[in-house]
């Protein structure tokens, strides 16, 4: 990704985030393309961490006809509770993410939102694929796209990892009914679009 469109993703994010204290997380090993990654500290008015890929764009998926567009950037909420100014923590969301975010360009695959994937875990691992959403919890729904620069547009789309038990209800209700559950009304109602890599209580 050049210079120039990493500014404006970040101004992107800075401005729909409202804060400007991102911090650039680099990939341990070289990949291609190169995606680095945005990490934002939990704030008043999105009390989560905000993982953002920086570079998955670069990849045209291979589509003749896309609703939002044909090239994406990834978007992680994690619960205030994780640290992620730890290596190893934050590492653990990294793997999870790249998973989604290198999907498209190793499998030469389409994916927009409504759509879920599934990959083998690691040993002890519980997350087995994810789901891809808009990313709701975001009131303006222009957060959705960022203009890169002369047809470069990316489309940016919420990542949630599930367990092989919330996978197979994915597949049972449908991608509609399992975006209400991710999203529920009631504000006392588990946030199950928030990410993690051990389920808790409070998914």
């Amino acid at each position: 990704m050049k210079l120039r469109e990493m500014e404006k993703l970040t101004a992107h994010f800075d401005a729909y985030f409202g804060q400007t204290d991102s911090m650039v997380l680099h990939p341990v090993v070289d990949m291609q393309p190169h995606i680095d990654t945005l990490l934002y500290e939990p704030n008043e008015a999105y009390p989560w961490w905000k993982l953002v890929t920086m570079g998955a764009s670069d990849y045209r998926m291979p589509v003749k006809k896309a609703p939002l567009g044909d090239r994406n950037e990834y978007i992680m909420l994690v619960d205030a509770a994780e640290n992620l100014r730890d290596a190893a923590t934050v590492n653990r969301y990294l793997h999870l993410l790249m998973e989604v975010a290198l999907y498209p360009p190793l499998n030469r695959q389409y994916l927009t939102y409504g759509h879920s994937l599934e990959w083998e875990p690691s040993e002890g691992e519980e997350m087995v694929g994810a789901f891809l959403e808009l990313p709701q919890i975001i009131p303006d729904p222009n957060v959705v796209r960022c203009r890169l620069g002369l047809g470069k547009t990316a489309v940016c789309l919420l990542v949630v990892p599930l367990t092989r038990a919330e996978l197979d209800r994915l597949l049972e209700i449908g991608p509609e009914a399992f975006s209400l559950w991710l999203f529920p009304e009631e504000e006392s109602a588990p946030q199950h679009f928030l990410s993690e890599v051990k389920r808790s209580a409070r998914f």
